[in-house]
């Protein structure tokens, strides 16, 4: 037996099972595979829009989630990013937003939801996705008061307060 197969290959210890031909070439196809995900998901995460609230940039704490041409987005950031109070009900999955005399009320999974009492169709439901609860940034900055617009051309979602937008 040469020096260098003496040091790379070692014999199994007793009790250790050896791995059959085929559970190895598995093996190490899953671990070269796993390599190959990070740059996908990079990519992915590249193909994201961007959100712009007032002009600035928000770094949400989940990225947004496209369902149906629709951008879902985590509810804390963008409510608090547009001045507005959250409540979350635990028990019945439902959130409340206040912000001046404006109040929304959404429930997870379902399509129905409310402003100041006005029943409303969404396209699609508030969902919780990875521990966070992603709702629909149209709806959601357009029934706070603000204007919502997408720039394909720099991939941005640009969102600015009515109030602010007026003044200007």
């Amino acid at each position: 037996m040469s020096p260098i197969h003496r040091f790379f290959v070692r014999p199994a210890s007793p009790g250790v099972r050896k791995l059959k031909p085929a559970a190895a070439i598995a093996a190490a196809a899953l671990v070269a595979g796993a390599g190959l995900l990070a740059p996908a998901q990079a990519e992915a995460a590249k193909d994201l829009p961007k959100i712009l609230i007032n002009g600035i940039s928000y770094d949400m704490n989940h990225d947004p989630v496209i369902e149906k041409g629709r951008t879902l987005v985590p509810l804390r950031g963008v409510f608090e990013a547009m001045g507005a109070q959250v409540d979350w009900n635990q028990f019945d999955q439902s959130i409340k937003a206040t912000k001046g005399t404006m109040t929304i009320e959404l429930t997870v999974n379902k399509t129905a939801a409310s402003i100041n009492g006005n029943k409303v169709e969404l396209d699609v439901p508030a969902r919780n996705l990875s521990g966070a609860t992603m709702v629909p940034l149209r709806f959601v900055s357009e029934s706070l008061g603000a204007y919502c617009w997408y720039n394909p051309d720099q991939n941005l979602i640009n969102i600015t307060d009515k109030a602010a937008s007026d003044k200007s």
